[in-house]
């Protein structure tokens, strides 16, 4: 055998003859970038998830709050996607996916307008992802960009201050600065705050509702001297609404309204009498004027039909008395205890005629007396209605009547006037601190 043919491959320091075992070279990476990029927005996407989470964790527990999600809308806008949440009590968060169709009160936050949802009446009007006492609901977005909605919720029912619900629109205009400096970080033009999403047979299709709510006030005003609350009880052939504005003047107005229709018109009419009355407001001395220039106006915009009911109070920047002035079927209370005093109206429902001229009624409120402004499908005697007023509004205590908060005691009153023939549609309740 010649050396160098026909001999074995040998290992360098094993014995001549002795094989060893086989090997394969290893191949080389030719694309270590693409596994590099990879990499890199994993960590990014984990890095995103951790700060979103602490964001939330801070909003929860700086409002003593229970939970918090951040839901982002697929790229076909059709789903709410769970982006991220935060618990305290480690109960389960919202729905992972949420249908646009059946998220009415996304839809409306979405629409630019901040849902306050205070008690469990409120609750149970909107569809709201989780199950609780109070909740609060607007819209991320940046500049250009709407990326989805904000939920915070309370266990237990609770008010909101102004200074509240300006904290939690910062803590939405955060969370949108964090999805765009994740897009301007990884360069992509889509939706990159979304999770990768289930490809849809069939695409659902958003249709607008054929009547739509009447926006609500954002919050309490900051007032020293009133608490404010209100309730608006809706059906099939009623829509309601209340509403509240503080003037530059230092004054108040508060306003109850409904009307009793089926029509798809009737939204709009009520959203043109609540700006014309928050229109009107500062230019008018006392609430008979103010609510006889908004009849006049609404009038004008009206095309006819049955009127609204209406109940409109004027609080002095004193904090001590008010005028009030109503229309249609509507009345007012004053509650102090276990006793009220029902005033109802004999006067035409607003935008009914042209010329109407309200009238005032001045009231002056004692110490922890409340002023009531309802408006119903019918004003029953006042006599007997009253006397049943009266009567259902003893059964709780006096230290409990001191100490209800402002949605519960209208709760009270609506039963109250439910006993009594009349059931109650739109609702404001002012007391005096």
């Amino acid at each position: 055998m010649q050396p160098g043919f026909d001999q074995p491959m040998t290992m360098p320091g094993l014995p001549l003859g002795l094989a060893g075992d086989q090997f394969t070279i290893p191949a080389v990476v030719t694309a270590p970038r693409a596994a590099i990029n990879e990499a890199r927005d994993h960590a990014r996407q984990a890095n995103l998830d951790q700060r979103l989470t602490a964001v939330l964790r801070g909003m929860v527990r700086g409002l003593a709050c229970d939970g918090a999600d951040f839901y982002v809308l697929n790229d076909a806008t059709n789903e709410l996607v769970l982006r991220a949440h935060h618990q305290e009590d480690g109960r389960e968060p919202g729905d992972k996916r949420r249908t646009l169709m059946g998220s009415s009160a996304d839809v409306a936050a979405l629409a630019g307008n901040a849902l306050v949802l205070e008690d469990d009446l409120d609750v149970a009007t909107w569809a709201v992802p989780v199950w609780c006492g109070a909740a609060i609901c607007l819209p991320v977005a940046s500049d250009e960009t709407i990326y989805g909605t904000l939920w915070i919720y309370c266990r237990e029912p609770r008010s909101f201050t102004n200074a509240e619900v300006e904290l939690v629109e910062i803590v939405a205009g955060r969370l949108a600065v964090e999805l765009e400096l994740n897009k301007w970080r990884s360069g992509a033009s889509a939706n990159i705050a979304t999770p990768a999403a289930e490809p849809t047979a069939t695409p659902i299709v958003v249709k607008q509702p054929a009547s739509s709510r009447i926006a609500r006030p954002m919050s309490h005003p900051q007032l020293d001297d009133w608490e404010l609350a209100g309730l608006a009880f809706t059906g099939e052939r009623v829509q309601s609404f209340y509403d509240w504005q503080t003037l530059a003047d230092g004054r108040t107005l508060v306003v109850a309204g409904s009307m009793n229709t089926n029509e798809q018109l009737t939204d709009g009419l009520l959203e043109a009498a609540r700006i014309a009355l928050r229109s009107h407001a500062q230019h008018a001395g006392e609430a008979g004027e103010l609510l006889s220039a908004a009849n006049h106006t609404l009038w004008l915009a009206s095309p006819g039909g049955e009127g609204l009911s209406m109940a409109v109070a004027m609080l002095a920047a004193d904090g001590t008395h008010a005028t009030v002035a109503l229309a249609g079927n509507a009345g007012f209370a004053m509650w102090s205890g276990s006793s009220s005093d029902w005033t109802a109206t004999t006067c035409p429902a607003m935008g009914w005629c042209e010329n109407t001229n309200y009238a005032s009624r001045y009231v002056e409120l004692m110490v922890r007396e409340r002023l009531v402004l309802a408006t119903t499908n019918e004003v029953p005697p006042v006599a007997r209605f009253n006397g049943r007023l009266a009567c259902k509004l003893r059964e709780p205590s006096a230290a409990e009547l001191r100490m209800l908060p402002g949605k519960r005691a209208l709760r009270l009153f609506a039963d109250a006037m439910r006993s009594g023939g009349a059931e109650p549609a739109g609702m404001a309740l002012v007391r005096r601190r």
